[in-house]
């Protein structure tokens, strides 16, 4: 199961990597038409969005797993091993309880959107829902990680940073 787990985050990190190669493609093609005066990438702007958008939430799990997340540590390096064990648990406490309920609203919307076959009018029209899936995706993935940082650390608190499988930043 944890290999399977690795790999659905890696394949969404990667997603999330051919999305930025997508926006420098495309954006540094438009920048060269629109210099050449030949004219332009209709739905780049558009698509530009979208893409930055599912880039940060396709990339979030993966970046959490691998404690690749900014954090301030300026209080975390002033702790003991012991408070600063129960500090990050707390957080993965807090950051659990923020994506269960932000969930439970994600799918209620996606649901909600997929059911009235609401569009998106710009230069390219799009149904609202396709903008829409990687949000509970990616708080579903959240959500686990948190809860596998959560029983990690309860068992050898001190040791979180062992325990997660990924190196500690803070």
């Amino acid at each position: 199961m944890g290999r399977i787990y690795e790999k659905i985050l890696l394949g969404l990190a990667i997603l999330g990597g051919l999305l930025l190669v997508f926006l420098v493609v495309v954006i540094g093609g438009e920048a060269i038409l629109r210099l050449f005066n030949i004219g332009l990438i209709r739905g780049s702007v558009q698509f530009s969005e979208y893409a930055i958008f599912s880039l940060a939430m396709l990339a979030a799990p993966w970046l959490l797993y691998h404690d690749g997340h900014l954090r301030v540590t300026v209080v975390l390096d002033n702790m003991g091993p012991r408070v600063r064990a129960r500090a990050l648990l707390l957080t993965d406490f807090i950051g659990l309880a923020a994506c269960a309920v932000t969930l439970r609203y994600a799918v209620d919307v996606l649901i909600g959107s997929f059911r009235s076959g609401q569009l998106i009018f710009n230069d390219v029209v799009v149904s609202e829902w396709l903008l829409q899936w990687q949000v509970p995706l990616a708080l579903a993935l959240l959500a686990v990680e948190f809860i596998r940082r959560i029983y990690l650390a309860l068992g050898k608190p001190v040791e979180r940073t062992a325990l997660t499988g990924a190196r500690d930043n803070a």
